[in-house]
Formats: C-alpha cells, sequence, structure tokens
C-alpha cells in the first residue's frame, strides 16, 4: 500500500508511506530510490521511525559530528584575543602565516549596518579572531 500524507485542507504535506509484503523489497526500495530525484526534487526514502526514535538518532549523529569536528581542529584551531580595530581577516593571516599553513583566518565582528542595496556592511572589529592551521606543527 501507499499514502500521501494531507492536511485536513486537503493539501499535500510532502511525504508518504509505502508498505512491502516483505523487508527485502523495502530495503531493495531504500537502495534504490533514495537520494533520486522525482518531479524536480530530491527525495529521501528510508525506514520508517517513531518521532522518539528518529530524535535519538538524530542527536547520536549530531554528537558524532561534534566530537569529530572537535578532533578534527584539535591543535590547530587557534584563539586570537586583544586585536587591534585595524586587524582585518587578511592581515591576521598575513601575521600568522610564518608559522604553517592557513586554512582559515577570521576577525570576529559585531553586525554593521546595511547599505543602500541592503548589503551588511563590516561592523566594527570585536577584538578576536580565530586562526586554524592545516596542521598542528
Amino acid at each position: 500500500s501507499a499514502r500521501v500524507m494531507t492536511s485536513e485542507e486537503g493539501k499535500i504535506k510532502g511525504f508518504g508511506f509505502v508498505s512491502f509484503e516483505d523487508h527485502e523489497a523495502a530495503a531493495k526500495c531504500v537502495d534504490d530510490m533514495n537520494g533520486k530525484e522525482v518531479g524536480g526534487r530530491t527525495i529521501f526514502v528510508g525506514r520508517a521511525q517513531k518521532k522518539a526514535e528518529r530524535q535519538a538518532e538524530l542527536k547520536d549523529k549530531f554528537e558524532r559530528m561534534k566530537i569529530e569536528r572537535i578532533s578534527r581542529y584539535q591543535g590547530v584551531n587557534l584563539y586570537v584575543k586583544n586585536l587591534d580595530d585595524v586587524i582585518d581577516d587578511e592581515r591576521l593571516r598575513k601575521e600568522f602565516s610564518q608559522f604553517g599553513t592557513i586554512t582559515s583566518a577570521k576577525v570576529m565582528r559585531e553586525r554593521g549596518p546595511r547599505d543602500a542595496q541592503g548589503i551588511m556592511e563590516l561592523g566594527r572589529s570585536k577584538g578576536f579572531g580565530f586562526v586554524c592551521f592545516s596542521s598542528p606543527e
């Protein structure tokens, strides 16, 4: 069976459920259809889960990503404070480039005003930033 979920007004909610007679058919469907483009949109196909199960899985995934990100930048991301207002990202990169290959250098700034085209201008420096090297050496 297959069912597209709709609101009380009959509007399509953007998801549905398909039931299979056996697990193998469902697994093949997931393998074949997940990530495919249907009607101009990339669809997600996976096993139906209860809300609590899905939330627990997402929480675990987030924690794993967080640990991976922390370990990836451990020893290579430096916090730099007491920066003068005239120091920008490029100057910060230049000052630290003698110590190794820099993947990013960022001076943290307050939000600036928007210009006539609505583009956010650079705000005043917060006096600190980060320099990230490609390796701990």
